[in-house]
């Protein structure tokens, strides 16, 4: 600073510098916010039979409580259902026709959600209730050796989550 001791440099200096300094504190916090994510809205319902509240549980699905857990720093609200390997096929299609969940694969030792065409991230299906908040909805079978479908039937039951985030990403 040219040397100068700061008790010497003019006030008008001083606020020069000062309003700089703020401009350009303005245009980064103004490129921040631009860059910040859309946020998400998510439930503000409380946890329950989510298939039966919008009327779109079929008999065969047996609802298992619901669950509470955490995800970074969010609440995340389960639905679980149980449906019997005999069932499966038909639950299967009810979901992929209602919520656009892709089909299940098998992968190691059980069945689960194939991956959307050209990821490897798993096709959930989806859901926006009157509210406009999200759900994903999947199915899953526990360990077996029953790899073909034609032998689900053998498999005592699947598993579909339906699952909701309280607040906002």
């Amino acid at each position: 600073m040219l040397g100068l001791q700061p008790q010497r440099l003019s006030k008008q200096y001083w606020q020069s510098s000062f309003l700089i300094l703020s401009m350009l504190l303005g245009l980064v916090s103004d490129q921040v916010q631009a860059q910040q994510p859309t946020r998400v809205r998510y439930s503000t319902q409380g946890c329950g039979d989510f298939l039966a509240r919008w009327d779109k549980k079929p008999a065969a699905l047996k609802f298992a409580g619901c669950e509470t857990g955490e995800m970074q720093q969010v609440v995340v609200l389960t639905s679980p259902y149980t449906v019997q390997g005999t069932d499966a096929i038909e639950i299967e299609k009810f979901l992929q026709r209602e919520f656009g969940m892709a089909p299940l694969r098998f992968l190691c030792c059980g069945w689960e959600v194939s991956p959307a065409k050209g990821t490897v991230a798993p096709q959930y299906g989806q859901y926006i209730d009157s509210e406009g908040a999200k759900f994903e909805v999947s199915m899953f079978s526990g360990e077996t050796l029953s790899n073909g479908r034609e032998a689900w039937h053998q498999i005592p039951e699947f598993r579909i989550k339906v699952e909701t985030y309280l607040g906002e990403f």
